[in-house]
Protein backbone atom coordinates (compact mmCIF):
# COMPACT_ATOMS: atom_id res chain seq x y z
CA UNK A 1 0.00 0.00 0.00
CA UNK A 2 1.40 3.38 -0.89
CA UNK A 3 1.00 6.00 1.82
CA UNK A 4 0.69 9.84 0.82
CA UNK A 5 0.43 12.55 3.98
CA UNK A 6 -1.08 15.50 2.92
CA UNK A 7 -1.75 18.38 5.16
CA UNK A 8 -4.88 19.47 4.32
CA UNK A 9 -7.06 21.88 6.18
CA UNK A 10 -10.53 20.90 4.22
CA UNK A 11 -12.36 17.41 6.31
CA UNK A 12 -15.12 15.56 5.04
CA UNK A 13 -18.64 16.63 5.85
CA UNK A 14 -19.97 15.29 9.08
CA UNK A 15 -23.55 13.59 8.50
CA UNK A 16 -25.87 11.67 10.44
CA UNK A 17 -24.80 7.83 9.36
CA UNK A 18 -26.73 6.42 12.24
CA UNK A 19 -25.91 2.69 11.72
CA UNK A 20 -22.40 3.55 10.76
CA UNK A 21 -21.82 5.62 13.96
CA UNK A 22 -23.26 3.12 16.29
CA UNK A 23 -20.92 0.33 15.24
CA UNK A 24 -17.93 2.69 15.28
CA UNK A 25 -18.69 3.56 18.95
CA UNK A 26 -19.32 -0.02 19.81
CA UNK A 27 -15.87 -0.90 18.20
CA UNK A 28 -13.93 2.01 20.22
CA UNK A 29 -15.73 0.59 23.45
CA UNK A 30 -14.46 -2.73 22.64
CA UNK A 31 -11.25 -1.58 21.72
CA UNK A 32 -10.45 0.07 24.86
CA UNK A 33 -12.17 -2.53 27.50
CA UNK A 34 -9.42 -5.04 25.60
CA UNK A 35 -5.59 -5.51 26.13
CA UNK A 36 -4.92 -5.09 22.48
CA UNK A 37 -3.17 -2.10 21.49
CA UNK A 38 -0.58 -1.33 19.27
CA UNK A 39 1.80 -0.98 22.09
CA UNK A 40 1.69 -4.11 23.12
CA UNK A 41 0.94 -6.06 20.39
CA UNK A 42 2.80 -6.42 17.09
CA UNK A 43 0.53 -7.08 13.74
CA UNK A 44 1.41 -10.93 13.79
CA UNK A 45 0.01 -10.96 17.12
CA UNK A 46 -3.32 -8.63 16.07
CA UNK A 47 -3.40 -10.87 13.32
CA UNK A 48 -3.08 -13.66 14.84
CA UNK A 49 -5.79 -12.62 17.08
CA UNK A 50 -8.55 -11.36 14.62
CA UNK A 51 -8.25 -14.79 13.09
CA UNK A 52 -8.74 -16.46 15.83
CA UNK A 53 -12.17 -18.16 15.89
CA UNK A 54 -11.74 -19.62 19.40
CA UNK A 55 -10.67 -16.01 20.69
CA UNK A 56 -13.69 -14.07 22.37
CA UNK A 57 -15.51 -11.90 18.98
CA UNK A 58 -15.08 -9.03 21.23
CA UNK A 59 -11.24 -9.35 21.28
CA UNK A 60 -11.13 -10.28 17.60
CA UNK A 61 -13.29 -7.60 15.97
CA UNK A 62 -10.66 -4.79 18.50
CA UNK A 63 -7.45 -6.86 17.08
CA UNK A 64 -9.37 -5.77 13.32
CA UNK A 65 -10.17 -2.53 13.96
CA UNK A 66 -6.35 -1.99 15.25
CA UNK A 67 -5.08 -3.82 12.37
CA UNK A 68 -6.24 -0.69 10.53
CA UNK A 69 -3.76 2.02 12.36
CA UNK A 70 -0.50 -0.34 10.88
CA UNK A 71 -1.11 -1.38 7.62
CA UNK A 72 1.66 -3.78 6.92
CA UNK A 73 1.56 -6.64 5.25
CA UNK A 74 0.15 -8.89 8.39
CA UNK A 75 -2.98 -6.15 8.34
CA UNK A 76 -3.56 -6.30 5.74
CA UNK A 77 -3.79 -9.68 5.03
CA UNK A 78 -5.76 -10.10 8.18
CA UNK A 79 -8.55 -7.50 7.39
CA UNK A 80 -9.19 -8.85 4.12
CA UNK A 81 -9.86 -12.40 5.68
CA UNK A 82 -11.71 -10.56 8.33
CA UNK A 83 -13.98 -9.33 5.41
CA UNK A 84 -14.88 -13.21 4.30
CA UNK A 85 -15.27 -14.25 8.02
CA UNK A 86 -18.51 -15.62 9.01
CA UNK A 87 -19.09 -13.38 12.30
CA UNK A 88 -20.94 -10.03 10.74
CA UNK A 89 -18.83 -8.48 13.21
CA UNK A 90 -15.65 -8.98 12.06
CA UNK A 91 -16.70 -7.80 8.74
CA UNK A 92 -17.92 -4.88 10.18
CA UNK A 93 -14.85 -4.53 11.80
CA UNK A 94 -13.05 -4.77 8.55
CA UNK A 95 -15.20 -2.25 7.03
CA UNK A 96 -14.53 0.56 9.66
CA UNK A 97 -10.63 -0.31 10.36
CA UNK A 98 -9.66 0.86 6.92
CA UNK A 99 -11.38 4.42 6.70
CA UNK A 100 -8.56 6.17 6.96
CA UNK A 101 -6.99 4.25 3.79
CA UNK A 102 -6.01 5.66 0.57
CA UNK A 103 -8.90 5.47 -1.86
CA UNK A 104 -8.11 3.16 -4.17
CA UNK A 105 -7.08 0.14 -0.86
CA UNK A 106 -10.02 1.10 1.08
CA UNK A 107 -12.25 0.37 -2.13
CA UNK A 108 -10.27 -2.69 -2.95
CA UNK A 109 -10.94 -3.98 1.01
CA UNK A 110 -14.74 -2.87 1.46
CA UNK A 111 -15.93 -3.32 -2.31
CA UNK A 112 -16.21 -7.52 -2.22
CA UNK A 113 -18.93 -6.39 1.04
CA UNK A 114 -21.22 -4.60 -1.21
CA UNK A 115 -22.22 -8.29 -2.49
CA UNK A 116 -22.28 -9.27 1.41
CA UNK A 117 -25.34 -11.89 2.23
CA UNK A 118 -26.59 -9.26 4.95
CA UNK A 119 -27.79 -6.32 3.78
CA UNK A 120 -26.65 -4.40 7.03
CA UNK A 121 -23.30 -4.84 5.65
CA UNK A 122 -23.86 -4.32 1.88
CA UNK A 123 -25.26 -0.58 3.41
CA UNK A 124 -22.24 -0.35 5.58
CA UNK A 125 -19.93 -1.00 3.35
CA UNK A 126 -21.67 1.48 0.31
CA UNK A 127 -21.79 4.10 3.12
CA UNK A 128 -18.25 3.60 3.90
CA UNK A 129 -17.37 3.84 0.14
CA UNK A 130 -19.36 6.31 -1.30
CA UNK A 131 -17.52 9.62 -0.64
CA UNK A 132 -14.84 7.64 -3.15
CA UNK A 133 -17.78 8.09 -5.88
CA UNK A 134 -15.48 10.90 -7.96
CA UNK A 135 -13.01 8.51 -8.58
CA UNK A 136 -14.82 5.40 -9.04
CA UNK A 137 -15.25 4.26 -12.80
CA UNK A 138 -18.69 3.55 -14.57
CA UNK A 139 -18.38 -0.24 -13.69
CA UNK A 140 -17.71 0.29 -9.82
CA UNK A 141 -20.61 3.35 -10.12
CA UNK A 142 -22.98 0.93 -11.03
CA UNK A 143 -22.56 -1.63 -7.91
CA UNK A 144 -22.35 1.00 -5.76
CA UNK A 145 -24.98 2.99 -6.85
CA UNK A 146 -27.43 -0.44 -6.45
CA UNK A 147 -26.56 -0.69 -2.58
CA UNK A 148 -26.96 3.10 -1.85
CA UNK A 149 -29.68 3.15 -4.03
CA UNK A 150 -31.38 0.61 -1.59
CA UNK A 151 -30.37 2.20 1.42
CA UNK A 152 -32.15 5.21 0.07
CA UNK A 153 -35.15 3.78 -0.29
CA UNK A 154 -34.96 1.98 3.42
CA UNK A 155 -34.35 5.63 5.21
CA UNK A 156 -37.08 7.28 7.43
CA UNK A 157 -39.37 9.99 6.31
CA UNK A 158 -38.11 11.73 9.19
CA UNK A 159 -35.73 14.51 9.17
CA UNK A 160 -32.28 12.64 10.09
CA UNK A 161 -33.42 10.24 7.03
CA UNK A 162 -34.06 13.57 4.75
CA UNK A 163 -30.44 14.73 6.07
CA UNK A 164 -29.10 11.43 4.87
CA UNK A 165 -30.28 11.69 1.73
CA UNK A 166 -28.81 14.81 0.57
CA UNK A 167 -25.60 13.84 1.76
CA UNK A 168 -26.08 11.18 -0.63
CA UNK A 169 -27.16 12.82 -3.56
CA UNK A 170 -24.55 15.72 -3.64
CA UNK A 171 -21.59 12.94 -2.93
CA UNK A 172 -22.94 11.66 -6.12
CA UNK A 173 -23.15 14.85 -7.87
CA UNK A 174 -27.06 15.16 -8.04
CA UNK A 175 -27.08 18.88 -6.34
CA UNK A 176 -30.31 19.07 -7.34
CA UNK A 177 -31.63 16.77 -6.03
CA UNK A 178 -29.71 17.39 -2.66
CA UNK A 179 -30.74 21.03 -2.72
CA UNK A 180 -34.41 19.97 -3.55
CA UNK A 181 -34.51 17.88 -0.34
CA UNK A 182 -33.39 20.85 2.10
CA UNK A 183 -35.92 22.98 0.44
CA UNK A 184 -38.09 20.51 1.97
CA UNK A 185 -36.39 20.41 4.81
CA UNK A 186 -35.71 24.71 5.54
CA UNK A 187 -39.99 24.89 4.46
CA UNK A 188 -40.49 23.68 8.11
CA UNK A 189 -38.20 25.69 10.03
CA UNK A 190 -35.99 28.36 10.47
CA UNK A 191 -32.76 28.98 12.04
CA UNK A 192 -35.02 31.34 14.66
CA UNK A 193 -36.49 27.92 15.76
CA UNK A 194 -33.78 26.31 17.10
CA UNK A 195 -34.61 24.83 20.20
CA UNK A 196 -32.56 22.72 23.12
CA UNK A 197 -33.50 19.07 22.34
CA UNK A 198 -33.13 19.50 18.57
CA UNK A 199 -30.79 20.86 17.86
CA UNK A 200 -27.57 18.27 17.37
CA UNK A 201 -30.39 17.15 14.56
CA UNK A 202 -30.25 20.68 13.27
CA UNK A 203 -26.41 21.14 13.36
CA UNK A 204 -26.45 17.94 10.97
CA UNK A 205 -29.06 19.41 8.84
CA UNK A 206 -26.90 22.65 8.60
CA UNK A 207 -23.72 21.54 8.18
CA UNK A 208 -24.63 19.46 5.63
CA UNK A 209 -25.90 22.41 3.65
CA UNK A 210 -23.19 24.05 4.43
CA UNK A 211 -21.25 21.02 2.08
CA UNK A 212 -23.64 21.64 -0.64
CA UNK A 213 -23.16 25.12 -0.56
CA UNK A 214 -19.48 24.83 -0.79
CA UNK A 215 -19.88 21.90 -3.14
CA UNK A 216 -22.01 24.47 -5.57
CA UNK A 217 -19.71 27.40 -5.34
CA UNK A 218 -21.41 29.66 -2.23
CA UNK A 219 -19.23 30.01 0.21
CA UNK A 220 -20.49 33.65 0.85
CA UNK A 221 -23.58 32.06 1.71
CA UNK A 222 -22.39 29.77 3.92
CA UNK A 223 -20.68 31.76 6.09
CA UNK A 224 -24.01 33.75 6.24
CA UNK A 225 -25.82 30.69 7.24
CA UNK A 226 -23.32 29.61 9.94
CA UNK A 227 -23.00 32.77 11.75
CA UNK A 228 -26.77 33.07 11.91
CA UNK A 229 -26.95 29.76 13.35
CA UNK A 230 -24.60 30.32 15.91
CA UNK A 231 -25.52 33.42 16.63
CA UNK A 232 -29.20 32.03 17.68
CA UNK A 233 -27.49 29.15 19.17
CA UNK A 234 -25.74 31.56 21.61
CA UNK A 235 -28.89 33.57 22.54
CA UNK A 236 -30.81 30.68 23.17
CA UNK A 237 -28.52 28.07 24.98
CA UNK A 238 -25.66 30.12 25.75
CA UNK A 239 -23.34 28.77 23.46
CA UNK A 240 -23.03 26.87 20.41
CA UNK A 241 -21.45 24.02 18.81
CA UNK A 242 -18.23 23.18 18.34
CA UNK A 243 -18.98 21.58 14.83
CA UNK A 244 -20.33 24.59 13.79
CA UNK A 245 -17.34 27.09 14.95
CA UNK A 246 -15.00 24.05 13.30
CA UNK A 247 -17.42 24.83 9.66
CA UNK A 248 -17.34 28.28 9.97
CA UNK A 249 -13.94 28.27 10.31
CA UNK A 250 -13.27 26.10 7.16
CA UNK A 251 -15.37 28.45 5.20
CA UNK A 252 -13.37 31.57 6.52
CA UNK A 253 -10.49 29.68 5.30
CA UNK A 254 -11.77 28.97 2.05
CA UNK A 255 -12.58 33.00 1.49
CA UNK A 256 -8.45 33.07 2.81
CA UNK A 257 -9.31 34.84 5.97
CA UNK A 258 -6.96 33.17 8.42
CA UNK A 259 -7.84 35.72 11.22
CA UNK A 260 -11.37 34.71 11.55
CA UNK A 261 -10.60 31.47 10.78
CA UNK A 262 -8.59 30.23 13.48
CA UNK A 263 -10.46 32.24 15.72
CA UNK A 264 -13.78 30.03 14.97
CA UNK A 265 -11.60 26.78 15.06
CA UNK A 266 -9.99 27.95 18.59
CA UNK A 267 -13.77 28.52 19.21
CA UNK A 268 -14.65 24.83 18.23
CA UNK A 269 -11.38 23.51 20.54
CA UNK A 270 -12.29 25.06 23.66
CA UNK A 271 -15.93 24.12 23.07
CA UNK A 272 -14.60 20.21 22.61
CA UNK A 273 -10.81 19.60 22.73
CA UNK A 274 -11.57 15.75 22.53
CA UNK A 275 -12.40 16.66 18.94
CA UNK A 276 -8.75 15.34 17.33
CA UNK A 277 -9.85 16.69 13.83
CA UNK A 278 -10.15 20.26 15.30
CA UNK A 279 -6.80 19.67 17.17
CA UNK A 280 -5.10 18.72 14.19
CA UNK A 281 -6.83 21.79 12.29
CA UNK A 282 -6.00 24.16 15.08
CA UNK A 283 -2.04 22.79 14.89
CA UNK A 284 -1.75 23.14 11.04
CA UNK A 285 -3.06 26.96 11.02
CA UNK A 286 -1.04 28.27 14.07
CA UNK A 287 2.11 26.05 14.02
CA UNK A 288 3.93 29.15 11.83
CA UNK A 289 3.17 31.87 14.28
CA UNK A 290 2.85 29.27 17.60
CA UNK A 291 4.38 25.81 17.07
CA UNK A 292 5.46 24.91 20.72
CA UNK A 293 1.33 25.26 21.08
CA UNK A 294 0.87 23.49 17.99
CA UNK A 295 2.55 20.61 19.22
CA UNK A 296 0.82 19.87 22.29
CA UNK A 297 -2.64 20.28 19.87
CA UNK A 298 -0.72 17.15 17.76
CA UNK A 299 -0.39 15.26 20.65
CA UNK A 300 -4.01 15.82 21.59
CA UNK A 301 -5.35 15.20 18.46
CA UNK A 302 -3.35 11.55 18.50
CA UNK A 303 -3.83 11.15 21.75
CA UNK A 304 -7.84 11.36 21.57
CA UNK A 305 -7.74 9.06 17.87
CA UNK A 306 -4.32 7.78 16.93
CA UNK A 307 -4.30 8.08 13.20
CA UNK A 308 -1.22 8.52 11.21
CA UNK A 309 -1.30 11.69 9.89
CA UNK A 310 -2.10 13.10 13.63
CA UNK A 311 1.38 10.92 14.45
CA UNK A 312 3.33 12.03 11.31
CA UNK A 313 2.18 15.30 11.49
CA UNK A 314 3.65 16.14 15.02
CA UNK A 315 7.37 13.89 14.45
CA UNK A 316 7.59 16.74 11.80
CA UNK A 317 6.79 19.59 13.65
CA UNK A 318 8.98 18.22 16.93
CA UNK A 319 12.32 17.66 14.18
CA UNK A 320 11.48 21.70 12.73
CA UNK A 321 11.36 22.81 16.17
CA UNK A 322 14.37 20.98 17.23
CA UNK A 323 12.96 18.72 19.68
CA UNK A 324 13.56 15.07 20.33
CA UNK A 325 11.52 12.80 17.96
CA UNK A 326 12.79 9.98 19.05
CA UNK A 327 9.88 8.22 20.75
CA UNK A 328 7.57 10.04 18.33
CA UNK A 329 9.40 8.47 15.12
CA UNK A 330 9.39 5.20 17.24
CA UNK A 331 5.89 4.89 17.55
CA UNK A 332 5.05 6.42 13.58
CA UNK A 333 7.57 3.42 12.06
CA UNK A 334 4.96 1.16 14.11
CA UNK A 335 2.73 2.47 11.61
CA UNK A 336 4.01 3.35 8.18
CA UNK A 337 6.45 1.84 6.09
CA UNK A 338 9.83 2.52 7.51
CA UNK A 339 11.01 4.93 4.15
CA UNK A 340 8.79 7.21 4.93
CA UNK A 341 10.30 7.71 7.78
CA UNK A 342 13.18 7.90 7.15
CA UNK A 343 12.34 10.18 4.04
CA UNK A 344 10.97 12.64 6.87
CA UNK A 345 13.65 12.50 8.96
CA UNK A 346 16.13 13.77 5.89
CA UNK A 347 13.95 15.94 4.71
CA UNK A 348 14.22 18.14 7.94
CA UNK A 349 17.91 18.48 8.00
Amino acid sequence: MKYVFKQTIEMPARVIMSVMQLVVSLLIALLLTTNVSATTFDSMALSELSQNIDAPIQQRVAATMELGNISDQNSIIAIGRATRDDAIELRRAAIFSVEHWQPSARWDMISPLLNDAVESVRFEAALAVVSLWPLLNEGQRQVLGEQIDAYMLALPNDDAGLVQRAYLYRVRGDYEQAERVFTALFSTRSTASLNHNRANNDNFMYLEYVELLKATDRNQQAITLLEEVVQTQITQQGKASSELYFSLGLAHYREKNSGAAIANIKLAHQANEQDAQVSYTLALLTKAQEPMAAVELLSQAYQVNPQPQYLYSLCELQLQQGIDASSCLSDLRLLIPAQIVDDLMLSIK
